[in-house]
């Protein structure tokens, strides 16, 4: 017998550790992480569900009353304040963050001095912590000391009550709100437009193009995908966007800026209502869910 034929018969008849065969290592690797998914995210999710069916106040027994609690939200004039303060909220902020996102992308992405500073400040907004932007932001507003107010009387304004107007108190909720995102998805932004092949340029520039037309040509269509994600990434943050709303206004004044989330939050800790709190979020959850999924078949139909 050669030595090959045995080689092969020895081959054939080792048997393969069954966690090899299984292919269990990958696993084991992403178990810890999918159990704290599990734990912290999953059964959340159905919690909220079933306590969004029973009346509770946080203590005893939840008393199963159906779909008690969805009825009463929906006649509540402070969730539907709140529900339209969350779309107009998301409505104004989304396209603005886009908007400057992708222009400061543009303009740091050329070759210019000092791009990695200016880079690194337009990031910064969006690592410090929200709860002193919000105490940041509401002394640049303040009606008396407030820098805002200063500038509009030196240019010979009338200065505005920010906190206690509930005509301008989404404003200071809007500016901060910007202040802090735009940086995030301006680096999104940024990775996109170098991920694009520069012979695209070339080409364009050597047919003729102008820059706007080389910009609606091909940087617009090869950041579709892009799009997307920042589209879906900053509605989803305005949905739930709360701290900084909560450090600056607490909803007020007058709901001016009651968000969904604020309502949950008020709902369940200040009011101990937690049933009508959990049917506020189940909402909140169904709108999101339902955008993004809209959304993605959209984009893959352009596709």
């Amino acid at each position: 017998m050669s030595d090959s034929s045995r080689s092969i018969r020895l081959d054939r008849g080792t048997k393969q550790p069954f966690w090899n065969s299984l292919k269990v290592v990958p696993y084991l690797f992403i178990l810890p992480n999918m159990i704290l998914f599990l734990v912290f995210m999953i059964i959340p999710i159905f919690m909220t569900g079933w306590y969004s069916l029973v009346r509770w106040n946080g203590m005893g027994t939840p008393k199963f009353i159906g779909l008690t609690n969805y009825f009463y939200i929906f006649q509540d004039g402070v969730f539907l304040k709140s529900l339209w303060n969350t779309l107009a909220f998301t409505g104004v902020t989304v396209p603005i963050l886009m908007a400057l996102a992708l222009a400061f992308a543009i303009m740091l992405n050329q070759n210019i001095n000092l791009r990695g500073f200016f880079r690194g400040a337009m990031y910064v907004p969006s690592i410090i912590s929200t709860v002193v932007a919000g105490m940041v932001f509401i002394w640049l507003f303040d009606p008396q000391l407030g820098l805002i107010n200063y500038v509009i009387r030196v240019a010979g304004g009338t200065t505005v009550e920010w906190s206690t107007d509930p005509r301008y108190a989404m404003v200071m909720i809007i500016v901060g709100t910007i202040w802090g995102r735009t940086g995030y998805n301006m680096v999104i932004y940024l990775a996109a437009l170098q991920g694009i092949p520069p012979e695209y340029y070339e080409a364009a520039k050597i047919d003729g193009a102008s820059p706007w037309q080389s910009f609606r040509h091909i940087t617009m269509p090869m950041l579709n995908a892009t799009h997307m994600f920042v589209l879906i990434t900053c509605v989803i943050h305005s949905f739930r966007s709360f701290d900084l709303i909560y450090v600056m206004t607490k909803g007020g004044p007058l709901n001016a800026t009651k968000t969904l989330v604020v309502y949950v939050y008020d709902t369940a800790f200040a009011m101990n209502n937690f049933g009508r709190a959990s049917a506020a979020g189940v909402v909140l959850f169904f709108m999101l869910l339902g955008f993004t999924i809209v959304r993605m078949r959209s984009e893959r139909t352009a596709l």
